[in-house]
């Protein structure tokens, strides 16, 4: 089921709600009400990223919606037609029970149905008094606008896009009525989802394909023993399992240094940013070039061959990362949240590593050998089994990371046999 938020005023949201009564789908809606619109943008705020689709009520929520700064992709407002304003029209006539020939309405600046609406209708309304407004406005301004108008006598009736004026203008004893939306434009907003909760359905359920080319240059070392180049070559293959398992994937190494990874587009797309992770770490960590090319269609077959475009494209003409959808053309990548908080940190942490003449490379790998093993704490031998490093180099390094405020110390271990304790050792939270 995918997840839609409806958002508007309660009597809007009730309306809405009695028409999806009626509306078979594979929604699933839960309410928002709000006492002021400009809440509308605290509610979307708050409840983006739990649901898939929001329905507003009209275009000033929706108008405070795009001004949240998120991706409007998810949002869809029921649309306020030239058959809201002639029904209004109508009850305001029934109201007075006398042809209106001074109108006042009130319509958010980013309608033109007051001007298409009037210029098809043959009344006899001979001025007609519109105050366009901003969705961020103080709607109690509009009111005082109408009530100014019909006490100097210049109206004989008001329409408004709110209810609470409408009712506010009643109480006062001035005709008005609300132009509100109506069940059939309702209806249309929520085929309109339903459509797109189909095709991203039918997408996120595509055959999607991660290949991983890891640049080979480290068995043409000299240095490197045949022991090295295993130890590498199994630790590189861990990691990739586990990224396949966060994808719920299906992993096959399929030639040298080459890998593929199957699972939904769904799932690929979701975990991207831990692909994106992954392979930048594993870089740092064991000094290879990776690349990285996805590829998404209907049958494994057009999944494979769309990967193997993907990842010769990122080979030949970027550093990125590239997908390839089920028609062959290159997709936009997920955007990833960038936060400077974390991008000052991890300067901070570099500065760091740099007064106490830390290697990069060695601490991304202490780093994430913890983060595998799930250690909450461990031993200078343990790490150094890890790593395949002697106790001594390993003493050191934890020795550098303790003196730069990265590690501490968090007790001590029995010792099996006679001898020394260990040392048990644990990253400080914020540099995990």
């Amino acid at each position: 089921m995918f997840k839609v938020a409806i958002i508007g005023p309660l009597v809007s949201v009730e309306r809405i709600q009695s028409v999806i009564e009626d509306f078979p789908s594979r929604l699933a809606f839960t309410s928002f009400t709000y006492e002021t619109a400009i809440e509308t943008i605290d509610i979307v705020k708050a409840q983006y990223d739990a649901f898939d689709y929001f329905l507003f009520s009209g275009p000033i929520p929706y108008e405070l919606a795009t001004r949240t700064g998120l991706d409007s992709a998810k949002f869809f407002s029921i649309v306020l037609l030239e058959t809201g304003l002639y029904k209004a029209l109508l009850n305001i006539t029934n109201q007075v029970r006398k042809p209106i020939e001074r109108l006042s309405i009130d319509i958010i600046n980013t309608s033109n149905v007051v001007d298409a609406s009037l210029s098809q209708l043959n009344l006899p309304v001979k001025e007609v008094f519109v105050e366009a407004f901003d969705a961020a406005v103080d709607y109690w301004s509009l009111y005082e606008h109408h009530v100014r108008l019909w006490e100097s006598g210049k109206v004989d009736a008001v329409l408004t896009c709110y209810p609470d004026i409408m009712n506010a203008l009643h109480k006062k004893g001035i005709p008005a009525d609300w132009i509100s939306t109506t069940k059939l434009a309702t209806r249309h907003a929520l085929e309109i989802i339903d459509n797109h909760a189909e095709i991203s359905f039918l997408k996120r359920s595509q055959i999607g394909v991660c290949m991983v080319h890891i640049d080979n240059l480290l068995y043409e070392h000299p240095t490197n023993l045949s022991y090295d180049i295993q130890f590498t070559t199994l630790k590189l293959n861990e990691e990739l399992l586990l990224l396949s398992r966060e994808m719920n994937g299906s992993f096959i190494s399929y030639r040298e240094g080459q890998y593929m990874i199957f699972s939904s587009r769904g799932e690929i797309i979701d975990t991207f940013s831990v692909l994106r992770e992954t392979i930048g770490r594993l870089e740092r960590a064991w000094n290879r070039k990776i690349t990285s090319g996805i590829g998404f269609g209907d049958s494994a077959l057009k999944a494979e061959m769309h990967a193997r475009k993907a990842l010769q494209l990122t080979q030949r003409e970027s550093d990125t990362i590239i997908m390839v959808d089920h028609e062959g053309k290159v997709l936009d990548l997920p955007k990833d949240q960038y936060d400077e908080s974390s991008v000052h940190h991890e300067n901070y942490l570099l500065e760091l590593l740099k007064a106490e003449n830390i290697n990069i490379q060695l601490f991304d790998r202490i780093r994430e050998v913890i983060r595998r093993k799930r250690w909450s704490a461990f031993t200078a031998k343990e790490l150094a089994f890890e790593l395949k490093m002697s106790d001594r180099n390993t003493q050191r390094a934890l020795l550098a990371l303790s003196t730069a405020g990265i590690i501490k110390q968090v007790g001590e271990e029995k010792a099996v046999s006679k001898g020394r304790p260990s040392k048990l050792y644990a990253f400080k939270e914020q540099y995990t």
